[in-house]
Protein backbone atom coordinates (compact mmCIF):
# COMPACT_ATOMS: atom_id res chain seq x y z
CA UNK A 1 0.00 0.00 0.00
CA UNK A 2 1.12 3.36 -1.16
CA UNK A 3 1.40 6.31 1.52
CA UNK A 4 0.80 9.74 1.21
CA UNK A 5 4.48 10.74 0.94
CA UNK A 6 4.87 7.86 -1.92
CA UNK A 7 1.91 9.06 -4.27
CA UNK A 8 3.15 12.88 -3.54
CA UNK A 9 6.08 11.93 -4.42
CA UNK A 10 5.85 9.96 -7.48
CA UNK A 11 3.36 12.89 -9.03
CA UNK A 12 6.58 15.21 -8.24
CA UNK A 13 9.04 13.03 -10.13
CA UNK A 14 6.44 12.59 -12.89
CA UNK A 15 5.94 16.20 -12.88
CA UNK A 16 10.43 16.52 -13.24
CA UNK A 17 10.21 14.01 -15.60
CA UNK A 18 8.05 15.89 -17.79
CA UNK A 19 9.72 19.06 -17.04
CA UNK A 20 13.48 17.78 -17.99
CA UNK A 21 11.81 16.77 -21.96
CA UNK A 22 10.12 19.87 -22.04
CA UNK A 23 13.44 21.39 -21.56
CA UNK A 24 15.01 19.49 -23.87
CA UNK A 25 12.56 19.71 -26.83
CA UNK A 26 13.21 23.62 -26.08
CA UNK A 27 16.99 22.60 -26.42
CA UNK A 28 17.78 24.15 -22.72
CA UNK A 29 18.94 20.83 -22.30
CA UNK A 30 21.33 18.60 -23.61
CA UNK A 31 21.58 15.28 -23.87
CA UNK A 32 24.00 14.07 -20.96
CA UNK A 33 21.83 16.44 -19.30
CA UNK A 34 18.70 14.73 -20.27
CA UNK A 35 20.04 11.49 -19.60
CA UNK A 36 21.22 12.35 -15.98
CA UNK A 37 18.12 13.73 -14.58
CA UNK A 38 15.97 11.16 -16.55
CA UNK A 39 17.81 8.14 -14.67
CA UNK A 40 18.03 10.38 -11.23
CA UNK A 41 14.06 10.92 -11.20
CA UNK A 42 13.19 7.22 -12.07
CA UNK A 43 15.79 6.19 -9.32
CA UNK A 44 14.28 8.47 -6.87
CA UNK A 45 10.80 7.02 -8.15
CA UNK A 46 12.49 3.77 -7.51
CA UNK A 47 14.02 4.40 -4.03
CA UNK A 48 10.71 5.96 -2.51
CA UNK A 49 8.68 3.26 -4.24
CA UNK A 50 10.63 0.09 -2.53
CA UNK A 51 12.73 2.22 0.11
CA UNK A 52 14.29 -1.59 1.46
CA UNK A 53 16.20 -1.25 -1.94
CA UNK A 54 18.55 1.05 -0.01
CA UNK A 55 19.20 -1.15 2.86
CA UNK A 56 20.13 -4.24 0.67
CA UNK A 57 22.80 -1.64 -1.57
CA UNK A 58 23.76 -0.31 1.81
CA UNK A 59 24.48 -3.33 3.23
CA UNK A 60 26.40 -4.74 0.25
CA UNK A 61 28.64 -1.57 0.64
CA UNK A 62 29.13 -2.12 4.24
CA UNK A 63 26.90 0.88 5.51
CA UNK A 64 24.46 -0.06 7.95
CA UNK A 65 21.56 2.13 7.02
CA UNK A 66 19.69 3.09 3.66
CA UNK A 67 19.10 6.17 4.19
CA UNK A 68 23.20 6.66 4.98
CA UNK A 69 23.97 5.53 1.28
CA UNK A 70 21.62 7.96 0.28
CA UNK A 71 22.87 10.82 1.97
CA UNK A 72 26.56 9.89 1.32
CA UNK A 73 25.74 9.17 -2.53
CA UNK A 74 23.64 12.77 -2.37
CA UNK A 75 26.12 14.51 -0.75
CA UNK A 76 28.59 13.02 -3.59
CA UNK A 77 26.94 13.87 -6.26
CA UNK A 78 26.16 17.32 -4.70
CA UNK A 79 30.01 18.36 -4.43
CA UNK A 80 30.92 16.93 -7.69
CA UNK A 81 28.18 18.95 -9.66
CA UNK A 82 29.49 21.64 -7.63
CA UNK A 83 32.79 21.30 -8.77
CA UNK A 84 31.30 21.36 -12.65
CA UNK A 85 29.38 24.50 -12.15
CA UNK A 86 32.66 26.14 -10.65
CA UNK A 87 34.59 25.39 -13.94
CA UNK A 88 32.13 26.70 -15.75
CA UNK A 89 31.96 29.44 -14.53
CA UNK A 90 35.60 29.98 -14.27
CA UNK A 91 35.23 29.51 -18.16
CA UNK A 92 32.63 32.28 -18.66
CA UNK A 93 34.73 34.68 -16.94
CA UNK A 94 37.81 33.95 -19.15
CA UNK A 95 35.41 34.71 -21.88
CA UNK A 96 33.90 37.52 -20.98
CA UNK A 97 36.96 38.95 -20.08
CA UNK A 98 38.68 38.01 -23.08
CA UNK A 99 35.89 39.76 -25.36
CA UNK A 100 36.10 42.44 -23.12
CA UNK A 101 39.25 43.32 -23.63
CA UNK A 102 38.98 42.54 -27.72
CA UNK A 103 36.27 45.29 -27.27
CA UNK A 104 38.39 47.65 -25.64
CA UNK A 105 41.61 47.36 -27.61
CA UNK A 106 39.42 47.78 -30.79
CA UNK A 107 38.32 51.54 -29.63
Amino acid sequence: MLIIFQILFLLFALFAIASVIKKKQENLVGPKGLFFWLVFWILAIFVVLWPDSTFILANYFGISRGADLVVYVSLALIFFILFRLHIKLESVGRDITKVVRDKALKK
